[in-house]
């Protein structure tokens, strides 16, 4: 951007715009150099100087709601916030989009099933004569949605988590895409968990998963009552 601005400028010094580079792009400066390489007409500079105005614009207004909706939080649902940033995954915005949408009051859904499916991230039930056929997930919040399987996303890129276990072993199985959507689906689960007790979630690692293999096995085995729990 800082480049962007001094080209709308009109300015063409090469060693003044590479100056402007930041982070990882620093090492690419034979290709900045090229990209460099042009001229720009006076129309191509009041072009830009147009499209950075309603950028700043929208950039302006962009901030405002973020400071608005930080005022929200901390006024009405710090805690809940914070219980909700603490799990894997999850960050500043996708808490926010959790508790714009979902609330952080969950008696009104009577079990972590029902939050899925009102989500949109339970899969559907198509059983016919004992064979079930192939489902999608039902249509939900779509944004809600969109958020925790992005937050989906982010927790299995944590090595050494659940998270990251859990989708490994669901690969085995499964395309990516139906992998992530299982992952989600059981993070909603701690979201749901985590709201209703307002307790801050701990990252339990591959250990933890383990262990709940060995009990699921141990289970598969002896036919014992395993009991489900949610905050895996």
């Amino acid at each position: 951007m800082d480049m962007i601005r001094l080209l709308a400028k009109g300015v063409t010094d090469q060693e003044q715009l590479l100056s402007c580079a930041r982070g990882k792009i620093i090492k690419k400066k034979e290709q900045l150099i090229k990209a460099l390489d042009g001229t720009l007409q006076t129309y191509h500079h009041t072009q830009l100087q147009m499209l950075l105005e309603d950028y700043d614009h929208v950039q302006k207004q962009v901030d405002f709601l973020d400071k608005s909706i930080a005022e929200i939080i901390s006024e009405h649902y710090a805690q809940a916030f914070e219980c909700l940033d603490s799990i894997s995954g999850i960050g500043i915005k996708s808490a926010e989009i959790i508790i714009s949408e979902a609330g952080k009051d969950m008696s009104r859904f009577p079990s972590a099933d029902h939050f899925t499916a009102w989500c949109g991230i339970a899969p559907g039930n198509n059983e016919s004569a004992g064979k079930r056929k192939n489902t999608s997930i039902k249509k939900g919040n779509s944004y809600l949605r969109v958020a925790i399987v992005g937050a989906a996303w982010a927790a299995v890129r944590m090595k050494d988590s659940y998270w990251h276990a859990l989708f490994d072993k669901l690969r085995k199985r499964m395309k990516a895409q139906k992998a992530i959507v299982a992952v989600a689906r059981r993070l909603l689960k701690v979201v749901y968990n985590t709201l209703e007790t307002l307790t801050i979630y701990k990252e339990k690692g591959i250990a933890h998963f383990v262990d709940l293999q060995a009990k699921a096995a141990l289970y598969h085995n002896s036919k014992l009552s395993w009991p489900q729990t949610y905050n895996d």
